[in-house]
């Protein structure tokens, strides 16, 4: 029998450990990233969103593990990081399902 519970959630297979790491100094980078997340556990990649005058402010980091990314998320959101509060959520990726509030 299986006994995987499935609740409403169709992105089976890929667990949430991709966060979306927002309002983060634009003086960032990817290092910075890394640096503040890391010691919640293993990091897959750091990306940091440019435009053509620099960082936008936002970034995206992947952990190995999603229980690493659910700590570093719990811990990490609605931190004063330089005077700007962060905030950190799983990065979900429904470019399909995009309804207009």
């Amino acid at each position: 029998g299986q006994s995987t519970s499935n609740s409403s959630n169709s992105s089976s297979s890929r667990s949430q450990n991709r966060l979306h790491v927002s309002n983060i100094p634009f003086k960032f980078r990817e290092s910075d990233l890394r640096q503040m997340l890391g010691p919640f556990g293993d990091i897959e990649d750091v990306e940091i969103i440019y435009n053509d005058r620099g960082s936008k402010g936002f970034g995206f980091v992947t952990f190995l593990n999603s229980c690493d990314a659910d700590e570093a998320r719990e811990k990490l959101n609605g931190v004063v990081i330089n005077g700007r509060r962060i905030e950190v959520n799983y990065a979900t990726a429904k470019p399909t399902t995009r309804k207009k509030e």
